[in-house]
Order: C-alpha cells, then sequence, then structure tokens
C-alpha cells in the first residue's frame, strides 16, 4: 500500500502536476489523520469497557458486602432492643424495700439484659480496598459514590456511641463485682457446667443486694437511656442508609 502510494506522487512531480499532487498530499494527510484518529477512538472505546467492566464487579462485591452488613445490624438491632426490654424489666422490681425474688428470678432478669453486647462490626474489605486503590473514582453515579464514600464516618461516629453503651454496661457489672455473686448468675443460667465446667457456687452472698441499690439503678437506668439513643439515633438511621444505598448498588448492577 505504501509502495502505491509512492508510485502515484512520483509520476505527479514527474508529470510536473503540482496542483493535483498537492491535492493528492492533503488527502493523503487526511487519511492519516483519520486513521489516527479512528485507532484513539478504538484505545478509548476499550479502555472505557475495561473501566465499565471493572466498576461492574467493584459494585456487585460492594452490593453483596453491604447486604451481609445489613443482616449483622438487623441482630444488633433485636440485641439492643431485647437489652432494654430485660433493662426495663430489671428496673421495675428494684426499690429501696426488700424485693421477693429468688436468686434464679434475679440471674434470669440479669441474663436478659446484660448477656449479649449491642456491637455491631461490620465488613468493610471491599469498601476499604476500592479507597486505599481510587476505586471509587470509576463509580460513575454520584449519589451512589457519595453514598459508599460517608461509610466511614458513620461507623466511626455510631462506634462512639457504641462505647458509651459499654460504658453503663461496665458499671453494672461493677456492682456485681462488689455487691453480688457472678457465679450465682452462671448457675442459674445454666453456664457454669457447660462454659466453665465448675460445680455451683458454695459461697453464700446473693445477688438480693442489687435489687435495693440506688446506685444500681441510676446505672441501669442510664445503660437504657444510652441504649435507646443508640438505637434511635444510630442504629436505625444506619439501616436506612444501608437500605437505601443497596438499592442504589442494585440499580447499576441490573
Amino acid at each position: 500500500m505504501i509502495r502505491f502510494f509512492r508510485t502515484i506522487r512520483q509520476k505527479l512531480i514527474e508529470n510536473g502536476n503540482i496542483r493535483k499532487y498537492f491535492w493528492y498530499a492533503m488527502g493523503e494527510i487526511f487519511l492519516v489523520v483519520v486513521g489516527i484518529l479512528i485507532a484513539l477512538q478504538i484505545n478509548n472505546w476499550n479502555e472505557n469497557r475495561m473501566t465499565r467492566n471493572q466498576e461492574y464487579l467493584l459494585l456487585t462485591s460492594l452490593q453483596e458486602e453491604f447486604e451481609q452488613n445489613l443482616i449483622a445490624l438487623q441482630e444488633v438491632i433485636r440485641i439492643n432492643k431485647a437489652n432494654i426490654e430485660g433493662a426495663n424489666e430489671f428496673a421495675s422490681v428494684l426499690s429501696p424495700d426488700e424485693v421477693k425474688l429468688s436468686e434464679k428470678e434475679i440471674s434470669n432478669l440479669w441474663d436478659k439484659t446484660f448477656r449479649v453486647d449491642a456491637i455491631f462490626r461490620p465488613s468493610s474489605g471491599v469498601l476499604n480496598e476500592a479507597i486505599n486503590s481510587g476505586g471509587l473514582s470509576i463509580i460513575q453515579n454520584r449519589e451512589l459514590k457519595k453514598a459508599v464514600a460517608s461509610w466511614e464516618a458513620r461507623i466511626e461516629e455510631l462506634k462512639v456511641h457504641e462505647e458509651n453503651v459499654f460504658l453503663f454496661r461496665m458499671a453494672a457489672y461493677d456492682h456485681l463485682r462488689k455487691d453480688g455473686n457472678f457465679r450465682k448468675i452462671l448457675d442459674y443460667s445454666r453456664e457454669t457446667e457447660t462454659w466453665y465446667q465448675l460445680q455451683n457456687s458454695s459461697f453464700p452472698s446473693s445477688n438480693k443486694a442489687l435489687l435495693t441499690s440506688s446506685q444500681f439503678e441510676n446505672d441501669l437506668l442510664l445503660f437504657i437511656g444510652t441504649s435507646v439513643y443508640f438505637e434511635y439515633k444510630y442504629l436505625l438511621p444506619l439501616k436506612e442508609y444501608l437500605e437505601s444505598t443497596i438499592e442504589l448498588l442494585s440499580q447499576e448492577v441490573v
């Protein structure tokens, strides 16, 4: 092909047809430019196709991660509600007068209130990798990109109040250590033998002192208050955020 064009140029020059040679040269330049533009367009198309494939893989992975986090969060919300219900029931029996509850009933109230921490430990491996590698830049949907990018800040904010709930939970345990008998809690919740392989406690100490302690009541009410605030200020809004973000992700990966 190159030899063909070279032959034409030589004939035009030999014949002295400068005008035709000029138009021929312009046409040849035009063809070269068009060829370069086509090559660039193909290259851009290939790069864009690869970027969109990468975006699709990222969004599907984020969707799976966020769906798993939503399931985990729903369980934390359930635990927190159960703790609040147990604490309310516990608080309702506290009194400066002698309360006629058995050790088993006290242990059941304690177990219902403080058995499980309402702690959210989300999975963020996919998102962290995308942030560290600059992968979020390939997400075209601005609303989705903004939502995904706000995840880390939301979790850090939640952890702060999560710690407040934990502190008041530990304050209740301080009362149990000072004025009660934790082994009796384990005995009546059937944990002594199954977990610790210990026989029932031989100490005569009772947990009934908790029921007449105003300090324990204060810490229990603070536990209730922080847990309720934790739910409505952080857990439920985070649930709404996850649901809306998952919806955005599902729209992009259809």
